[in-house]
């Protein structure tokens, strides 16, 4: 009784409707709070993955500038991209485990990149190989080898065989501008012409001259082979692979890029439902309350105006029950009580006037008797 009495005060429905208040507001601010640094979180993560966009467009730029150039120290800002590239997949990755189904876009990522990392290097390698600049590779060692033997045909005067040589040069510096096998067909049948004429001279030094002519023709064709390995051009062999694992990179990149998108709209959509949803029941609780109270004091009130009207004429009692709040009650609990104890009053000075009557009426028989 005394728990719905304290529950039914006009002190409890206050501090009801106050601790509504301040709950929902505490509940709206934590999930504020909570929502807007997953957000923050998501961005920050969404910026990162713009950062490895950039990064991997600077590493397809020392690339190309390494096939421009052919200078080792973009090889080098290659490798350095490349670990810091592979230290921010390593970074981010774990906390996009927490947001998301995302290990399987990674781990195609990660091995992606290393795909295109290992061709990019293969492809440095047979470039070395072939030669950075003329005078290094297998470009270096047939240069040189025609070089001498071009000497030795200056020296003998070998106008025929210098003429095939030069023809042979041709064919080799058109294969190097144009990158086309008509070329290397030309450059194979002239050598077997030039290797003929000079095995068929008199010479004295016809065994250097055809030593020399091999090494030439030996270091050509595996500058060819290299060639045909790396690609003739950009879409054949080790370049149109890792340019096309470049282009999966981006892809992939993307695609994360996109799922993060998704992440972030479904929580900005999230706080929504769930800020609104707060709202809407806080607001249904303190109407439901508010309607409540209004109705149990409005009642309250007609019912003091009754028995005061009441009271005037019949002194009937207040019924405690219908006032709704406990203080009500009490109020009409005093009522009542002052109701009763001016009914008490008014018998007794009726009993008292009636006494006096009669004493009044005892003393004119006295009188009368005398």
């Amino acid at each position: 009784m005394l728990a719905t009495i304290e529950f039914d005060s006009i002190k409890t429905r206050l501090i009801i409707i106050i601790a509504v208040c301040l709950l929902g507001m505490l509940v709206l601010v934590g999930n504020q709070i909570y929502n807007s640094n997953r957000l923050i979180i998501l961005n920050t993560q969404s910026k990162q993955l713009l950062n490895l966009s950039n990064e991997l467009l600077q590493l397809r730029r020392h690339e190309k500038d390494f096939l421009l150039r052919l200078e080792p120290k973009y090889v080098e800002q290659f490798k350095d991209r490349a670990d810091s590239f592979s230290q921010k997949i390593n970074q981010i990755q774990p906390v996009f485990a927490k947001l998301g189904d995302t290990d399987p876009l990674f781990d195609e990522l990660s091995f992606s990149f290393a795909q295109y990392r290992s061709q990019f290097f293969s492809l440095v390698t047979l470039q070395t190989q072939i030669g950075l600049d003329e005078n290094s590779g297998f470009q270096g060692r047939f240069r040189e080898a025609t070089h001498s033997l071009e000497k030795q045909l200056q020296r003998l005067n070998q106008t025929d065989l210098q003429v095939l040589l030069l023809q042979m040069r041709r064919s080799e510096k058109d294969f190097l501008l144009r990158k086309h096998m008509d070329y290397v067909e030309r450059e194979t049948l002239i050598y077997q012409q030039l290797s003929l004429a000079i095995s068929q001279s008199n010479q004295l030094n016809v065994q250097q001259q055809q030593s020399l002519l091999n090494t030439y023709q030996h270091s050509f064709l595996q500058l060819v082979k290299a060639y045909q390995t790396i690609g003739l051009d950009h879409t054949l062999g080790l370049q149109g692979q890792f340019r096309e694992q470049a282009h999966t990179l981006e892809a992939q990149l993307t695609s994360v890029n996109n799922q993060l998108a998704v992440l972030i709209t479904d929580a900005e959509e999230q706080v929504e439902r769930i800020s609104l949803l707060i709202m809407t029941i806080t607001s249904l609780a303190l109407i439901i309350l508010l309607i409540k109270s209004y109705i149990t004091f409005q009642r309250a009130f007609l019912n003091f105006v009754m028995f005061f009207y009441r009271c005037k004429r019949e002194y009937q009692h207040m019924d405690g029950k219908k006032l709704g709040f406990s203080e009500f009650k009490y109020l009409a609990t005093i009522a009542n009580e002052m109701i009763d104890a001016r009914c008490d009053i008014e018998r007794q000075l009726q009993a008292a006037h009636k006494h006096i009557a009669e004493l009044e009426k005892v003393n004119d028989d006295s009188i009368k008797a005398q």
